[in-house]
C-alpha cells in the first residue's frame, strides 16, 4: 500500500473516530443536561410545594385563631365550629406536606388537641383556663413552624401546651376505652 494511500486512510479513520468520540460525548452531555433539567424542575415543584404548605398552615393557624377570639367574644355564628374544623383540615392537609418528622407530628398533635379544644382541661379544674389554653397551644404551633422555617430545632413544648394535650389526649383515651367496652359488650 502507498504511503499516500495510507496516510488517507489514516487520516480517515482518525476522522471518523473523533467523529464518534465528539457524537458520543455530545449525547452523553445532552442526556447530563436533561437529566440537571429534570433535577432541577423536581427541585422546583418540591421548593413550591413547601412554600405552599407552609403558607396554607400558617394561614389556618392564625384563621383558627382568629375564630377562636370572635368566638370568646361572642362574634361568630352559634355554628362556627364547622369552619373551625375546615381550618383543622387545612392545616391536617399542610402537615401531611411536610418531610420534618417533627414539624409533621407536633402539628398533627395540635390538630387533635384543637379538636379537642373544650376538652383542654379534662384533667385539671376549670376556672375558664380553656381560653388561655388554646391560645398558648395555638401559639406554640406558629412559634415551631417559624423556627423549622429558620431551619431551627423544633423547641419542646411549652407547660401550657403540654397540659392541654394531657387533658385532650387522656380524654381520648378514655372515649376509646369505653367504646372498646361497649364494643366487648355488644359484640
Amino acid at each position: 500500500m502507498d504511503s499516500t494511500v495510507m496516510a488517507g486512510w489514516i487520516g480517515g479513520l482518525s476522522g471518523l473516530g473523533g467523529a464518534a468520540v465528539g457524537a458520543a460525548g455530545a449525547v452523553w452531555g445532552a442526556w447530563r443536561q436533561q437529566k440537571h433539567d429534570r433535577d432541577q424542575a423536581r427541585a422546583d415543584r418540591e421548593h413550591a410545594q413547601h412554600d405552599s404548605a407552609y403558607e396554607g398552615a400558617a394561614q389556618a393557624l392564625f384563621s383558627i385563631k382568629a375564630l377562636f377570639r370572635r368566638q370568646w367574644r361572642g362574634d361568630v355564628d352559634r355554628d362556627w365550629e364547622p369552619q373551625l374544623l375546615s381550618e383543622l383540615d387545612r392545616l391536617r392537609l399542610a402537615a401531611l406536606s411536610f418531610t420534618s418528622t417533627g414539624l409533621r407530628t407536633r402539628l398533627e398533635e395540635g390538630v387533635e388537641i384543637l379538636t379537642y379544644w373544650k376538652k383542654t382541661t379534662y384533667t385539671e379544674i376549670d376556672d375558664g383556663n380553656q381560653p388561655y389554653l388554646v391560645i398558648k397551644v395555638i401559639e406554640h404551633l406558629v412559634t415551631v413552624l417559624g423556627e423549622y422555617r429558620r431551619g431551627k430545632e423544633i423547641s419542646e413544648p411549652p407547660v401550657d401546651y403540654r397540659s392541654a394535650k394531657e387533658g385532650v389526649f387522656q380524654y381520648i383515651e378514655e372515649m376509646e376505652a369505653e367504646m372498646d367496652r361497649d364494643r366487648e359488650k355488644h359484640g
